[in-house]
């Protein structure tokens, strides 16, 4: 690591190391020997941004190389002009804390700044003393059962009463359990918040002194003084605000770094809250105002838990005094000497060290620096979770051996329970994997209560359809139920940040929707077959697709209702693995949102739903080569290309894009997470320059957008992955302060999530390729626009962002004409037979799917299903409808459109919106 190396994580100007060195051990000091840490606020007094680097080389320390080392907030800097609302700081700075817990150090619950932001939330509240305190009591615990999941569980429990709207028989529910699902937590609350915010002796509770300061006299209930808090706009003090939320989040990071004898997680908190600032900004900011509160909080409740450094400050406030320094060796000096001996009473809060651009010459730094690249801290030797199951496997093993002894004569012959029951059982993350009718053996882990709601209604619609097949007479002419099997990931990998990847909620949603409108037809006509749907999980990214194919295998050989199986949405080298097994044993399969064009060769008994790999990058290479992708509308120049070696999906679309653009305008940058199922480079891996870390992939783009403006990332990775990117990018948005990027469809599954990409990085112009975007079809497709009725009818309540992008999503629709697509196959099969129920199984279906569907397909939610068979040509949709999205803050724009959306209206050519029109591919 030179001093001129632009990957550098922190500029090697003289004095550094010593800066850096103090900067680590405050950050790791023990709990015993801690005073409170002075504000460092980096100064620049000659402009530039040198303050900013050092403060942007820290997170990086502190992130490490494939883990968090420290719990630490990065605050970036806000336009010239601009300012923030008054919450947003603390919001950003709670959620960067809690997401920054380094593994092993539990959760951070903020309990007192939770509480404290819902009562300076509040709408005004009118009326007696007594109903009033008791309303905010009540609206407290409305927020505190937002993050709460036992507090929401115990509400829903107790019932909906008259205000809520509810039933006859809700209302009787409510009056018998409402008082112990509802009312009784409710007042626990009240009391847990009394005794947490007043404290057991009055004079140790930071918010009885606060009060008191107020009004002369402690506080007696909580919610009675908390109520001259309430505001209707809590703007209207925000100084007042700032306060008390800065001292309840302080006090509650205090606390959270007190080690408890019983919570191995809490003791592994050896490390301060660090909280980094890119640019304090002017006297009056809102950076500064937040600063100033933290120094005087810091200093009121001898907060020893949180270091905070703000670099870019342009204007010092004269409000508080500050210590001095003339360089960051002297500021390194000052700082170790509080660690040596800690902060005496009444010392300035802060210090001031002044940072100048200059040479990057200090070779005592970049010796330093290259030797000691990240920061150190503490390792136990065993995680909590070793602690934990040590203590209570000792426990648990000698009161087992004492039963199984005195109780159980044969204890020792029986053979251990399965955890998973049934068909499933373990797969490598230790999540229940295999085959199950219903939600009982998926689901429940934090994140995936979605995909548990979703196996839940199919769950009710397959008892649904057996009970309205149960009283048919036994000659009824009719056709009963056949089984399908929908194989993909339900839950995901232990530590996962995305619980359940890869479109999987989007799937299920589509399927249960499909799987409903198909039963009501059947059912209502009696010359359709009603469809059973059970739920296979393949694990975390398909890591347990082939041993899960075996089950499924075995399963259809024993059951003749088992029709086929529809999934396979990620195209992975398991994938492959399972279909083969599948196709072996003579099971039909119709593909959701795989997309690879290895899947066609993995057998002969799979049909595709969506476009090839080949055909999505041709036209994404037109669109590349023809639309105004840059900010300012121009055609882009050249174009980095971003895939992942490992993955078959990434590699099969950077391949087809790279020989459609052509490899002279393509700069290929290979990414591979630390996390990446696949162990190495598939067979013919596309060549290109490999990236370690997704900071270095960051730094590579901005680079080349330095150097050439009209450049454009074409994201062929995984969508989970491009918001950890942009993050990056958001980072060194002064490199490169706008991007354009085009993904390819998998880039959905990150736009369905709770986070916004275009929050992400404010300079992003976002196109991506879309395989179902069922909007842009409606008015002239029946089944696109019954689609979306379906989809409103099950979902339009909530109109949360993540849902509401969710149907617009691809996979949503791909996975409601698979099942079509297979239903379909059923209904014709059975009509073959003339009515003879038994004579309709698997082989007769393959028949009719290898053959291909009468009247040479459907119209689909997704366009023209052709089903035309391997006896036609194929077995997918040649001119299978494809659009390109731009991403807006509201509902995208539809750039491109090609290929046939229903019978009759075919796509030839795009580009009314770029002004000129281009032939599809």
């Amino acid at each position: 690591m030179t001093a001129g190396d632009p990957h550098s994580r922190i500029p090697a100007y003289p004095g550094v190391e010593r800066f850096v060195d103090a900067f680590d051990k405050l950050v790791v000091q023990s709990r015993r020997s801690r005073s409170r840490v002075p504000v460092v606020l980096l100064s620049e007094p000659g402009g530039g941004d040198a303050g900013r680097r050092i403060v942007a080389g820290l997170r990086s320390r502190m992130r490490g190389r494939s883990e968090v080392l420290a719990p630490h907030a990065y605050i970036p800097r806000i336009p010239d002009g601009a300012d923030r609302p008054p919450l947003e700081l603390f919001e950003h700075l709670t959620l960067q804390l809690a997401e920054t817990m380094p593994p092993g150090t539990g959760e951070l619950r903020p309990h007192s700044y939770r509480l404290l932001r819902s009562v300076v939330t509040a709408p005004a509240i009118e009326g007696l003393m007594e109903r009033r305190h008791a309303e905010l009591r009540n609206h407290c615990y409305a927020e505190h059962r937002n993050w709460s999941r036992t507090a929401q569980s115990l509400w829903w429990l107790g019932g909906r009463d008259q205000a809520s709207g509810g039933t006859l028989l809700e209302l009787l529910w409510n009056f018998i359990a409402g008082p112990l699902f509802q009312r009784l937590p409710r007042a626990v609350f009240g009391w847990r918040a009394n005794r947490r915010m007043l404290g057991r002796a009055r004079s140790r509770s930071w918010y009885a002194e606060w009060v008191r300061r107020q009004h002369g006299s402690p506080p007696t209930d909580f919610f009675r003084s908390a109520l001259d808090l309430v505001h209707g706009e809590p703007a209207q003090e925000p100084e007042r605000m700032d306060r008390v939320l800065m001292h309840a989040l302080l006090a509650d990071l205090d606390q959270a770094c007190r080690a408890r004898l019983l919570n191995p997680w809490r003791r592994r908190r050896t490390s301060r809250f660090v909280l980094l600032f890119d640019e304090a900004g002017p006297a009056d900011s809102r950076a500064q105002r937040f600063l100033r509160e933290l120094r005087s909080a810091m200093e009121d409740l001898r907060c020893t838990s949180v270091f905070a450094v703000a670099g870019g400050v342009r204007s010092l406030a004269s409000r508080i005094p500050d210590i001095d320094a003339t360089g960051l060796a002297h500021a390194g000096a000052e700082l170790i000497n509080i660690e040596r001996r800690g902060m005496t009473p009444g010392q300035p809060t802060g210090i001031v060290v002044p940072v100048e651009e200059g040479p990057e010459d200090d070779q005592a730094a970049v010796y330093w620096l290259g030797r000691w690249p990240t920061l150190v801290t503490p390792s136990p030797r065993w995680g909590p979770g070793a602690e934990v199951a040590g203590v209570l496997g000792i426990g648990a093993l000698a009161l087992t051996l004492a039963a199984g002894l005195v109780l159980v004569p044969d204890f020792a012959s029986r053979g251990a329970d399965d955890p998973c029951q049934g068909s499933t059982f373990l797969g490598t993350d230790g999540q229940c994997v295999g085959v199950a009718d219903g939600a009982s053996g998926f689901g429940g882990a934090p994140g995936e209560q979605a995909v548990q709601a979703v196996l839940q209604q199919i769950e009710r619609q397959n008892e649904e359809a057996d009970s309205a097949l149960a009283g048919r007479p036994a000659g009824d002419p009719r056709p009963g139920r056949r089984t399908v099997v929908y194989f993909g990931p339900l839950t995901g990998g232990e530590d996962a940040e995305d619980p359940v990847r890869g479109g999987t909620l989007a799937e299920l949603r589509g399927i249960a929707l499909a799987q409903r409108h198909i039963n009501t037809l059947a059912l209502r006509s009696g010359e359709r077959v009603p469809l059973r749907v059970l739920a296979a999980n393949a694990g975390d990214r398909f890591k347990d697709a082939p041993a899960v194919a075996d089950r499924i295998a075995e399963l259809a050989a024993r059951d003749p209702s088992i029709a086929g199986v529809v999934g396979f949405g990620q195209s992975r080298r398991n994938t492959y693995d399972a279909m083969r097994t599948l196709d072996a044993a003579g099971i039909p399969m119709v593909g959701t949102s795989g997309t690879a064009d290895e899947l066609l060769r993995q057998g002969e008994h799979y049909y595709q739903t969506a476009p090839t790999d080949a055909r999505a990058a041709e036209l994404m290479a037109a669109f590349a080569s023809h639309a105004g992708m840059t900010a300012d509308g121009l055609t882009v120049r050249g174009v980095v290309l971003v895939a992942d070696a490992t993955d078959a999906y990434s590699n099969s679309l950077a391949a087809s894009f790279r020989a459609s653009y052509g490899p002279g305008r393509t700069d290929v940058l290979l990414y591979t997470p630390t996390d990446a199922p696949e162990p190495g480079a598939v067979p013919g891996a596309l060549g290109g320059r490999s990236v370690p870390t997704v900071e270095d992939l960051a730094r590579e783009v901005c680079r080349s957008v330095r150097e050439e403006p009209r450049t454009a990332v074409v994201w062929s990775a995984r969508g989970s992955q491009l918001p950890l990117f942009l993050t990056e990018i958001a980072r060194l948005s002064g490199d490169c302060p706008e991007i354009s990027v085009l993904g390819g469809d998998d880039v959905t599954t990150a736009l369905t999530e709770d986070r916004r990409l275009l929050d992400d990085f404010k300079g992003l112009t976002l196109f991506y390729a879309s395989h179902g975007y069922a909007p842009a079809q409606a008015e002239r497709s029946p089944e696109a626009a019954a689609f979306l009725t379906a989809y409103d009818r099950a979902y339009g309540r909530d109109r949360g962002a993540a849902t509401w992008a969710m149907r617009g999503d691809g996979h949503v629709a791909l996975a409601w004409d698979a099942l079509r697509y297979l239903a379909e196959g059923v209904d014709q099969a059975w009509r073959t037979t003339g009515g003879r129920d038994d004579r309709l199984d698997r082989t007769l279906l393959q028949g009719v799917l290898y053959q291909g569907l009468g009247d040479g397909g459907f119209d689909g939610a997704t366009g023209r299903i052709d089903a035309h068979g391997a006896a036609g040509g194929g077995r997918l949709t040649d001119d299978k409808l494809l659009a390109v999205l731009r991403g807006t803050d509201d509902e995208p724009v539809t750039e491109l459109l090609c290929g046939t959306v229903a019978r009759g209206d075919r796509r030839t050519t795009w580009g009314p919106v770029t002004g000129k029109e281009h032939p599809c591919p």
